[in-house]
């Protein structure tokens, strides 16, 4: 009876540490990186929306510039779907510039608007000229409203799924990671594009967009523990020279040397490469947010058994709060 008994308890002890050492092999972590890419962006969500149905569970999440923006709400907690409807309540051609809206202005400010086409800053008497066509404060004060179930959180490893940004030191010209700090002030420094955005300034520094130094942060992603890595790259192409004609696709081209510097490496760092056909459209095409969201939702569709085959070799599904409803993903 004896050996009966130990012959089970064995058999047991066996089961249960070859399930546990299963269960460790296939629970992979996920590494989702979202590119830069100014309106280009939305086609985050729309992918987003396809990776929520394959079931993959994102254990990080890295982004520049507007895929910071997107990344830095879907780690809060945000689904996509949420997302989607959030970027359709924005007027984002509004939203980029400083002036409140009319219906909150005082009579004095909405006598100022009337009769100025523009303000220049004074500085030691003299006139000068502004840094950016906005500060960008428009854009903080609603980051900043979405983000409030987490504001106490200044370790970006600690949101709901942790985070990380890129943005660029402009005094140095370094690429510095964002991790901890103000969550919508990190953001706003990673996507602070240079001449339409204010620079940043955090602790001493100032920051302007991440996309000059490093605008799909696969890279940094392989360094986070990570199995598998799923970028999204939106990023806008170097253009010919007939395209060249005015002044915001040339600054763009500009910064465009520098993304794609090291591009074909970039590529190759994510497992699962998704990029949406979106050359109709530019930095700048806020009002096709349908469209571009769209585009997302059918590239990352042409991968969706690889991405059902990721999830089905991850374990426990994650367990998001806000607003105290509690969400399963």
């Amino acid at each position: 009876m004896r050996g009966i008994l130990l012959f089970l308890f064995l058999l047991i002890s066996l089961s249960a540490f070859s399930q546990n050492k299963l269960s460790k092999k296939e629970d992979i972590k996920v590494g989702l990186v979202l590119s830069g890419g100014g309106a280009k962006g939305f086609a985050h969500v729309g992918a987003l929306k396809v990776l929520e149905e394959a079931g993959i569970r994102i254990d990080y999440i890295g982004g520049t510039s507007m895929g910071a923006i997107i990344g830095a709400l879907y780690s809060s907690g945000y689904r996509a779907n949420e997302l989607d409807s959030i970027l359709h309540s924005y007027d984002f051609t509004e939203l980029m510039q400083d002036n409140l809206p009319r219906r909150t202005q005082s009579i004095y400010q909405k006598e100022s608007t009337e009769k100025y086409a523009i303000s220049l800053p004074l500085k030691d008497g003299s006139i000068g000229l502004p840094r950016a066509l906005s500060k960008g404060q428009n854009v903080f004060n609603e980051l900043s409203k979405l983000t409030e179930h987490i504001h106490t959180i200044d370790n970006f490893s600690q949101l709901p799924i942790p985070f990380f940004c890129v943005a660029t030191d402009l005094e140095t010209g370094d690429e510095i990671i964002l991790e901890n700090g103000f969550l919508p002030e990190a953001v706003k420094a990673s996507g602070a594009f240079p001449t339409l955005l204010d620079p940043v300034e955090i602790d001493g520094k100032l920051f302007v967009d991440g996309g000059v130094v490093n605008n799909f942060p696969t890279d940094i992603m392989r360094k986070k523990n990570i199995d598998v890595v799923i970028g999204i790259d939106v990023q806008d192409k170097l253009k010919m020279k007939g395209n060249l004609d005015s002044a915001p696709t040339i600054i763009m081209q500009i910064v465009n040397f520098q993304m794609y510097d090291n591009e074909q490496l970039k590529k190759s760092l994510a497992d699962v490469y998704i990029q949406p056909d979106i050359r109709d459209y530019t930095v700048v095409s806020f009002d096709d947010k349908s469209a571009i969201i769209k585009a997302g939702e059918d590239a990352a569709q042409k991968q969706i058994e690889k991405l059902k085959e990721i999830a089905n070799l991850q374990g426990q599904n994650r367990v998001f709060v806000i607003d105290d409803v509690i969400r399963f993903k």
